[in-house]
């Protein structure tokens, strides 16, 4: 059962008529020294509350932090279900970029001087998009990886090129 916990204040405004109802509805044990005297009862209330509250103190952090904990799992899956592995970029050039997620080519973009949109996204050897600048192409890949439309290369055999050029995505 529940009561509502009266801060010092509170009590203070209350009769002693009062304060005796309270210390019998809350169920206090704590005995009271001058029965005639406002603050004993006062302070009984006070001591038994303060006391009450240190038990269930920790009880409620414990379930909080295991409500937590469960909600944390949680999203964590649904992450892992929406973009299953963070994309790795693989700078080649600086007109040559590969996307990676393990060890997974996922597409790779170009440079076309000819054209206007010069930037070319490539999946499995064919053009599927093209931009005017590199951060659209990137924007493009990104974005269908995470929704699950963009095609999937086969597995890389050997090295994946520049190692030292390569960058996650979060």
């Amino acid at each position: 059962m529940t009561y509502i916990i009266y801060s010092h204040q509170q009590l203070q405004l209350k009769s002693i008529a009062r304060l005796k109802q309270i210390y019998s509805e809350i169920g206090c044990t704590v005995e009271v020294t001058d029965k005639r005297c406002k603050d004993s009862w006062i302070s009984a209330i006070a001591n038994y509350q303060a006391s009450k509250i240190q038990k269930l103190a920790p009880t409620a952090l414990d379930n909080q932090a295991l409500a937590q904990a469960e909600l944390d799992h949680f999203i964590a899956g649904q992450a892992q279900a929406v973009a299953p592995e963070p994309l790795t970029i693989v700078e080649i050039s600086f007109s040559d970029h590969e996307y990676y997620a393990g060890n997974q080519l996922i597409a790779s973009i170009t440079h076309d001087d000819n054209l206007t949109q010069s930037w070319v996204v490539m999946v499995n050897g064919k053009e599927v998009f093209r931009a005017n600048t590199l951060m659209r192409c990137d924007r493009f890949i990104c974005t269908h990886y995470k929704d699950g439309t963009l095609p999937v290369e086969a597995e890389v055999q050997g090295s994946r090129g520049a190692e030292g050029n390569a960058t996650k995505l979060s």
